[in-house]
């Protein structure tokens, strides 16, 4: 069974948890995600199965878009509702609907993001989440990020829900903070929903229980191919170029023919081989088997 799932992962579940239910289902150990989401966050969690695991760091690169709500006026050490409170404004007065959403637009575009400490990025193979358990101080440094989109869809002050699409990397839980430093307070997470994931929504996505019960009925349809997920021009090659590849010889490139920097290689039946890439701009080669 090789392919992509479009999980619904509930809220309270880690991404591993996920994953570890998906192997008792379907008795394969050969499972893994491709984007983690929080414990208390939920929606959209991309599933690869089989070989399909040799896709995960491609679908990983993918923007993704959340819904999420952020409570004004309160600060916490991991940036949600569910750390230890800091500090906590009572006497926050409501801030202007249109000063509001002015301040949230102004995050569109590119811009640099510190991660949130309690957090599984890791420094020096430490990830930050251990360094603050134990009390130890660490260099989180900043990274590059892009909010494609972002908007305020509901305003009930201390209340905000946001919608956004944003670039690989960007901690949503960040982002909250740094709209309430600019609004002029402090600002926390308190719900995270994934709602897309390139081609992935949430109004495809499968339960936990509905795969389960499809797969006692040998129904495999929430299993999508590699082309449903992962968006990559293809060429076709005939039975002796492809033996020629799957024994390690290159095979030349045709010269009249634009490459990109990666794409499918099919045979003449369509069928999806793996994953090509042009080598020294003459040769064609294997870089991801996917049979």
């Amino acid at each position: 069974m090789n392919g992509i799932v479009n999980v619904l992962k509930p809220t309270g579940m880690t991404s591993h948890d996920v994953i570890s239910r998906l192997r008792k289902i379907t008795s394969i150990k050969k499972i893994g995600h491709a984007g983690t989401l929080d414990p208390y966050a939920s929606g959209v969690l991309p599933v690869c199965i089989g070989k399909a695991t040799r896709l995960s760091d491609y679908l990983m690169g993918y923007d993704k878009a959340y819904v999420f709500e952020l409570k004004l006026g309160l600060m916490t050490d991991t940036y949600d509702i569910y750390g230890k409170t800091i500090t906590e404004n009572t006497d926050l007065q409501p801030i202007e609907h249109d000063t509001v959403a002015a301040v949230i637009r102004s995050f569109q575009g590119e811009s640099w993001q510190i991660p949130p400490i309690y957090s599984a990025l890791k420094v020096e193979g430490k990830k930050l989440y251990e360094y603050a358990r134990q009390d130890t101080g660490v260099d989180s440094k900043q990274r590059r990020i892009n909010i494609r989109q972002i908007e305020l869809i509901e305003y009930n002050f201390p209340l905000l829900r946001i919608k956004a699409v944003v670039t690989k990397g960007t901690y949503i839980r960040s982002l909250c903070h740094d709209i309430g430093q600019a609004l002029g307070t402090n600002a926390v997470m308190t719900v995270l929903v994934r709602i897309a994931s390139k081609n992935l929504n949430i109004e495809d996505s499968f339960t936990l229980e509905q795969i389960d019960d499809m797969f006692r009925l040998n129904d495999f349809s929430f299993l999508l191919g590699y082309d449903k997920v992962l968006d990559l021009e293809s060429i076709y090659l005939d039975d002796d170029s492809i033996g020629k590849l799957m024994n390690g010889i290159r095979i030349p490139v045709v010269k009249e023919k634009n490459y990109p920097e990666y794409f499918y290689i099919r045979n003449l039946e369509s069928m999806i081989l793996g994953i090509g890439e042009v080598i020294d701009s003459q040769h064609v080669k294997f870089k991801k088997l996917l049979i």
